[in-house]
């Protein structure tokens, strides 16, 4: 006899069990969420870091939050979450003194989620572009609404589950208008070739490839159409981002409000260990410390499609088929450093301001030259192979000023941002012994960097730093292989329909009924949004006659 039971059973309470839970709650089921680390949020975590004083996002620090329908569903503003958006979306600083700064050119109704462009910004982001890449403004404001309606298709491809044989793919609205720019060939295209494609000037490309890298794709790998569109959108001020206020942990804080306001249970320090699989539908878990619940119509799994295959599922005949398939994921392109960040006295004093003035207003302010050559042939070569004592013969990196969009972040007069660099090797790549010794070497590459762009960033001017390398992040979180909080790599191949492969790509195992998949594993996997959890819960919704809340909006 089970010792506890429940409508349905979720497995971790990261953002995507956080989701579901709160939909599923909404249903008037019973819901329980079960957690293996002290607390919910998984990614959605903030810390005293990088020391005491100051409040760090030791994983995840962008906020799409606010075009997720999540969002306006659960009135998350109602229960605490509030998001700040400075007035620029993000810039690129070049070595020469340059910069491109775009602005936030979308306005937003966190009562409704109703989104409105700004024709305005986006008219002061194409003269800003003008004064670098005269080319590139010009042809971009006469594609404006073909952009556009990229933005549309990228929408209704992440927030819908992959389509089903005979079903329309969103992003064939392009492929299929012979006046767009993005034809088929985009499918498998490299960011690279994209750069080129839609760009004439070295300064976009190497903006649009730091962008992609960071996403994660890198300049050289096959990058999924939908992801090149997010980085085409930017400089146009359409894809707005935000900072939780606070820290990200408040978006965890709410979600988990609105669950238990509708009788949603949490249990933390619960790992679980297995899924109770009878008669071929899932009818529970089983704890570590051999508790076993009861899940009375389903059971969803948030952890890793490996971890959920190879140790909830242990004992399970799938597919072996299946299984080869899933042990063949590529996870390379996703490591990055990241997380936790330097707390300074003094901000950044960019050169760049001299140029454009609004620079230091940007969410995130990228730095790097204009040699696309060195991006294209070598820099996810030379960042993959970083060793102790053995750095990249130039760095692209980028700063979130977390203190300076929300000042609560840091003590008073005092400063923190996160800084990031991607293509870092994978966490398996290098032994414990070579990760701590990159980890003490990274803050003084980072700043001899940064002091190309802001002469005093320097260590005098260091308080204290918690650079997060993908080893740290594969140890606080068993989900982040290779230390790749992005599940798979955003590859075609492992992307959409084929996400992570064909399949489970419908949010199911073969076989077992009433058993969701719903990680980060699963399309489409970008960022903390809920682009996981929400496509697959209208899978949910279609299966057992939930609530659909879609059906009198957009999306």
């Amino acid at each position: 006899m089970a010792d506890a039971s429940f409508d349905a059973v979720m497995i971790g309470g990261g953002v995507n069990g956080l989701i579901l839970g709160n939909y599923l709650a909404k249903n008037g089921m019973k819901v329980g969420i079960f957690e293996k680390n002290p607390e919910l949020g998984g990614a959605l975590c903030s810390s005293s870091t990088p020391m005491s004083g100051f409040i760090g996002d030791p994983c995840a620090d962008m906020v799409g939050w606010w075009r997720s329908p999540v969002y306006t569903d659960f009135q998350l503003h109602e229960r605490g979450l509030e998001i700040i958006f400075p007035e620029a979306v993000t810039a690129q600083v070049f070595p020469d003194g340059r910069c491109l700064v775009f602005l936030d050119a979308l306005d937003w109704n966190r009562e409704t989620g109703e989104v409105t462009p700004r024709m305005d910004v986006i008219q002061k982001n194409l003269k800003e572009i003008a004064r670098i890449a005269p080319q590139d403004a010009e042809r971009m404001e006469k594609t404006l609404d073909q952009y556009m309606l990229a933005g549309i298709a990228f929408e209704n491809s992440v927030l819908n589950p992959p389509p089903l044989p005979g079903e329309p793919d969103p992003m064939d609205m392009l492929y299929d208008n012979p006046a767009h720019f993005m034809d088929r060939r985009y499918q498998s295209m490299t960011s690279f070739e994209v750069a080129c494609d839609i760009y004439d000037s070295p300064e976009m490309r190497s903006f649009f490839l730091q962008w992609n890298a960071i996403v994660p794709t890198l300049p050289n790998y096959p990058t999924a159409p939908e992801v090149s569109i997010f980085g085409m959108l930017v400089p146009f001020g359409l894809a707005k981002i935000g900072m939780a206020k606070g820290g990200m942990h408040n978006i965890a804080h709410a979600l988990q409000r609105h669950f238990s306001e509708y009788g949603g249970e949490f249990f933390v320090g619960a790992d679980v260990d297995s899924i109770i699989v009878k008669n071929g539908r899932a009818a529970g878990i089983k704890l570590a410390d051999d508790t076993e619940i009861e899940a009375r119509e389903l059971v969803v799994d948030t952890a890793e499609i490996q971890q959920a295959l190879n140790r909830h599922l242990r004992d399970y005949q799938v597919n072996p088929v299946i299984r080869r398939k899933v042990s063949k994921l590529i996870y390379d392109t996703g490591a990055v450093l990241w997380g936790g960040g330097i707390a300074f006295h003094d901000l950044p004093q960019y050169e760049a301001t001299a140029w454009n003035t609004k620079l230091t207003q940007a969410r995130w302010i990228f730095m790097g030259d204009t040699d696309i050559d060195f991006l294209w042939r070598e820099y996810s070569y030379q960042n993959m192979h970083i060793r102790p004592g053995h750095w990249p013969e130039k760095m692209y990196m980028s700063e979130s000023p977390n203190s300076r969009v929300d000042p609560g972040c840091a003590p008073q007069g005092k400063h923190q941002s996160l800084v990031g660099i991607a293509a870092f090797p994978p966490a398996s790549w290098l032994n414990e012994t070579e990760w701590q010794q990159v980890k003490k070497e990274a803050v003084d590459e980072i700043l001899k960097e940064w002091q190309c762009y802001a002469p005093n960033m320097t260590k005098d001017n260091v308080i204290a730093s918690n650079l997060r390398t993908p080893y740290d992040h594969r140890g606080i979180n068993c989900n982040y292989v290779e230390g790749s909080p992005n599940g798979p790599d955003l590859l075609p191949s492992q992307w959409g329909r084929n996400r992570p492969i064909p399949e489970l790509a419908q949010y199911q195992v073969p076989g077992v009924d009433n058993l969701w998949l719903a990680s980060s594993s699963q399309h489409c996997s970008i960022g903390t949004q809920g682009y996981c959890a929400y496509p697959c819960y209208k899978r949910m919704a279609q299966k057992h006659d939930l609530w659909k809340p879609w059906e009198s909006r957009e999306i």
